[in-house]
């Protein structure tokens, strides 16, 4: 998703958690993963169908978040818990989870963006792709003139152009993919606290959340 709907969600689920100082830790890690160096793996943004990768590093991240917290480095802990959802958020964007949902629910005049269910776990999910991340792709398609005209000839359904839902131009279905990845976005950070609480403790919840002034 383009930074603008990130931020949205970010500040939608976790503006009454943390102080400002804090959110914009862990927007800034989040925003990043769209840095040109980002762009090289894609399982960072779920492109290529990448769900195996993707997951792992959601897992890891997860697993850093504990570690930093451990360590009490909470600018640390705080990184990782965005660089995590930006790619749990975009999994909703990047994927055709939100259009094979939405037909499931008998489509767009009958399905509700908050029906969307959430998807738990995309290894098991048949019939789940995401679109392919080109980078010369993406650089040709930016040159004036030359990339509207070639975009006419060569525009893949199977490409991350064709299949994201990173802004409202791409349709209505943006709207179901917001809902969703804010939905997913909240159940990570009540999924992130429980297991802070397990393995370090109601202290460590606390200063994660309020930390010293």
């Amino acid at each position: 998703m383009e930074a603008k709907y990130h931020r949205q969600m970010l500040n939608k689920v976790l503006s009454t958690h943390f102080n400002q100082a804090d959110l914009n830790t862990i927007t800034r890690a989040n925003l990043r993963q769209d840095w040109p160096r980002g762009q090289l793996h894609p399982e960072y943004h779920c492109d290529n169908s990448t769900f195996a990768a993707s997951e792992t590093y959601i897992h890891q991240q997860r697993q850093l978040t504990l570690q930093a917290l451990a360590a009490q480095n909470r600018a640390a802990a705080l990184a990782a818990f965005g660089r995590l959802l930006h790619t749990r958020q975009d999994f909703y964007a990047h994927s055709n989870w939100i259009p094979l949902q939405v037909a499931q629910h008998g489509g767009l005049t009958i399905c509700a963006p908050e029906s969307v269910a959430l998807c738990l776990n995309p290894l098991v999910e048949t019939n789940l792709i995401s679109g392919n991340a080109s980078i010369p792709r993406w650089l040709l398609y930016r040159i004036p003139l030359l990339g509207s005209f070639v975009k006419r000839f060569y525009f893949p359904p199977d490409s991350h152009e064709a299949m994201n839902l990173d802004n409202p131009k791409q349709g209505p279905l943006f709207a179901y993919a917001m809902a969703a990845a804010t939905r997913h976005t909240q159940l990570e950070f009540e999924q992130l606290l429980a297991e802070v609480e397990e393995n370090l403790g109601k202290t460590s919840v606390a200063s994660f959340l309020s930390p010293s002034q």
